[in-house]
Formats: C-alpha cells, structure tokens, sequence
C-alpha cells in the first residue's frame, strides 16, 4: 500500500489546530482596537477542520489496510481481516485506559494540592473524585476534568466498530447515508440549538465520528476514482475553494454562535465540503512531506494529543505557585503559550516511548539472559526507530 506522506505533514497543521482550541491563544487580551476573544473565536472555528480531518484519515487507512487483504481466499481475508479489526480496536482501547489512568492519577494528584492534609478532607475528596469518574458515561463520552480531550478516542473506537460492520455487510453507502443525516441532526446540539435545543451531547461517535470516519472509509474504499477525480481538479483550484469554505464556515458559526446564540460550536454544515475537499487535497499531493519534520511530527499527532493538555495544565499550574499570575494575561505569554505546549508535548510524548522502548528492550535480553552492556543499551535506544 502506497504511504500517502501527505496525510502526516497535514495532521501537523491539524493537531497544532487542536492545541489552539485547547490554549484559547490570544483570549483575554487586547491588541490595539483588536479584541482578542474575537480573535480566539476566528482561530477557534477556523481550526474546528481538525477532529473532522482525523476521524477521516482514521476511516481511510483502516479500510485501505482491509482492501489490501483481499488478495487472498475468502476464508482466509476474513481471518485476516477480523485480527486486523480485532488488534486496531484493541490498541486503542489500550491507549485509552493508559491514558485515563494518567489523567485521573494527574486530576487527583491536583486535588490532593488543593486539599488540606487531614483524613476529614482527604477521604471525601478521594471517594468524591472516584465518583464523578466512574459513570456509565465514562465509555461512551469520556471523563471531564482534565481528560476531557480522550472522547475523541471513545468515539474513534465505537465508530471503527460501525466502520467495520458497514465494510462487512456491503453496506458502507446506506450507513454513510445514514451517518450524514445524524451528523446533520447532531447540530441541533450544536451551533443550531437556538432552532431546536438536543439535550444530547452530539460530540461523540454518533452524531460526529461515525460520519467521518464512514466519509473516510467510502473514499478509502474507491481510492483511485478519488485520486482520478482529484487529479482532473486544479490545485488552484482546491486551495481557493478550501479558504471560501473555511470563510463560509466562520460566517456560519458566527451566525449560530454569537447572532443566535447556538450553545456548542464543535462542527458545522460548511465542515463537511471543507474536510473533502482538504482530503482530496492531499490525495492529489499524497507525497507533500515526505522525509520532513513537519510530517515527522505530524505522524505522531495521536502523542501530543493525549499528552498536551497535561503539558498546558501543568504549565498553567506552575506559574499559579511560582506566582507569575499575571504573566499569564499577557500577550507575549498568550503567543508563546500555544507553540510552547505542542512543541513540549510531543517532546514528552516522545520520551515517554523511548522509555517503553527501552523497557521493552530489557524485557527481551532479560527472557533470553544475554548480557549487554549498559553503554550499548543506552545507544540502542537512541537508534532511530525503523
């Protein structure tokens, strides 16, 4: 299966999008006449391309990988393709449980700080925070606190599994059909609540990512009338009609957000046309970032996904103790801020894996009992990865 490098150097752009959303940039300052809540609410919803993009490429690639299994005989692609299925779904739910147990050591951790240092205090803080933790929405929507952002891979997980099914059964139209008409539902939870108020939460797997990942998933399956259709397209073209649509999109969400009054504002009507048309972008260029940094870091952009926030709230944290509350409200702070929790974030994500790594390296000299200097060890584990 061809690599289509295109897909990694845009990912950068996304997840950075989704740090921005998380940072809130330049809200609460003022530049000139420029207030800078309005201005965080421009990068905001020009950046809400983002979560849409990464349910796309996830549906993508994983019907990609299912189509090049069907090279062989029926019995054995769907062996085949039931262990891939079952060992995707079961990273992810690995990824999740690693990190919510992260976050909810992290969470507690902070309370303890907060929390006077006696058994009267401690014990109710403690049984309080398991409590709110561990609901029956826990998997489906995800804990609030500060693992707010692992929905996304919640709903990544329930909606492979309908991804699957629908690519099983041949009925990938009809459920993408079927998901478009929810994700159009699902704005009624969203920026068009003012029309009709959902008392769901719609930013999860059926409202929001079983949609795109289907769209991923159909595009997936007829990549080359795709990558034909693409190709025919100028890339003048693409690029003029992806800003009209992210221009469109910030009329939309100021209409239903600010005029109306719409109460969320996570994706909107104009994201649909914007996320194909994005993706038939890179489908065109799919070799755009080959052997670059940027697509270095954008094919980690799971890492500094689940570990920003961590990185934000822990900054934030310790300018409050060191005192510097104030720093804070300032511009020069508010324009490092962003950069500076991504680019931290995947150096901690980072590290974190060379440390598995290293782990994973000892556990395989301990099993065969063949002593390897220290020195070496340390140089393996410095070693690019393949």
């Amino acid at each position: 299966m061809e690599r289509d490098y295109s897909i990694d150097f845009l990912k950068f752009f996304a997840i950075f999008a989704v740090v921005c959303i998380h940072t809130g940039t330049v809200s609460g300052v003022h530049i000139g006449n420029i207030d800078g809540d309005q201005l965080d609410f421009l990068i905001d919803i020009t950046a809400r391309f983002a979560v849409p993009f990464f349910f796309v490429t996830s549906g993508y690639l994983f019907i990609r990988k299912l189509k090049q299994l069907e090279n062989k005989n029926d019995q054995e692609v769907t062996s085949q393709q039931n262990h891939y299925f079952y060992k995707y779904t079961t990273k992810l739910i690995k990824l999740w449980a690693a990190w919510f147990i992260f976050y909810f050591l992290f969470d507690l951790l902070i309370k303890y700080g907060e929390t006077e240092k006696t058994s009267a205090a401690l014990i109710p803080m403690i049984k309080e925070h398991i409590t709110s933790i561990f609901t029956w929405d826990l998997f489906y929507y995800g804990a609030g606190q500060n693992q707010y952002h692992l929905w996304f891979l919640l709903a990544l997980i329930w909606s492979v599994m309908i991804l699957f099914v629908a690519y099983k059964t041949n009925m990938l139209k009809t459920f993408l059909l079927i998901g478009l008409g929810l994700n159009i539902l699902g704005m009624f939870g969203q920026s068009y609540s003012f029309i009709y108020d959902m008392s769901w939460n719609t930013r999860d797997a059926l409202f929001f990512g079983m949609f795109y990942m289907l769209l991923g998933g159909f595009m997936g399956s007829y990549i080359l009338k795709v990558r034909n259709l693409a190709k025919r397209v100028p890339t003048t073209v693409f690029i003029g009609v992806s800003l009209l649509f992210v221009f469109l999109q910030i009329g939309e969400a100021s209409l239903t957000v600010q005029v109306a009054g719409g109460k969320e504002q996570n994706f909107f009507l104009s994201t649909i046309p914007l996320t194909i048309i994005l993706f038939m972008l890179i489908m065109k260029h799919n070799q755009v970032g080959k052997n670059t940094i940027v697509s270095k870091i954008g094919a980690n952009s799971v890492g500094i996904y689940v570990t920003h926030v961590f990185v934000m709230e822990t900054l934030r944290i310790l300018m409050n103790r060191i005192g510097l509350e104030l720093v804070m409200e300032t511009l020069a702070w508010k324009l490092a801020f962003t950069p500076a929790v991504f680019i931290l974030a995947y150096l901690f994500y980072i590290g974190v894996q060379k440390m598995k790594d290293l782990d994973t390296i000892k556990e395989i000299l301990l099993r065969s009992k063949v002593p390897v200097p220290k020195r070496n060890l340390l140089i393996n584990t410095n070693e690019k990865k393949s």
